[in-house]
């Protein structure tokens, strides 16, 4: 009897795999309106198109002001592989209301990527109450 000699394909490695559309993200940022004061947004995202992300997710800040923290939802869009714009809706509850009103707010932010740790940032925020327009640079480690 001859011997037996079999052979089966391997699974794929993680990285030889496709991607996942489905993604969980974390993200924060400081106010220029204040030194002291720091957002933290995360959620789960959703790979619509090749460049086109919706996602849903949470708000919290130090502060509890109007505004401050809440539910989110919005549409990422990768411009090119250095350029990319973000719109937001913000639903949170107003402080000083008695029954459970909730303020909507709406933020439209781009991020230009100069270098692998350095990059251009600018944020338009319109609340009720306020609107605002940032510009920054940021640097990634």
């Amino acid at each position: 009897m001859a011997p037996f000699a079999g052979a089966e394909l391997l699974p794929a490695l993680p990285s030889e795999s496709n991607a996942s559309p489905h993604k969980l993200f974390i993200a924060s940022d400081n106010s220029s309106q204040s030194f002291d004061s720091w957002t933290i947004d995360g959620g789960y995202a959703y790979n619509l198109f090749n460049d086109i992300d919706l996602y849903v997710g949470a708000r919290i800040h130090n502060r509890l002001d109007n505004g401050a923290q809440g539910w989110l939802s919005g549409i990422g869009y990768q411009f090119t592989e250095r350029l990319s714009f973000k719109s937001t809706l913000i639903a949170s509850p107003k402080v000083e209301s008695k029954n459970q009103e909730a303020m909507v707010s709406a933020e439209l932010s781009s991020r230009l990527k100069l270098t692998e740790n350095l990059d251009l940032h600018t944020t338009l925020d319109y609340q009720e109450w306020q609107q605002a327009v940032e510009f920054g640079v940021g640097f990634r480690f």
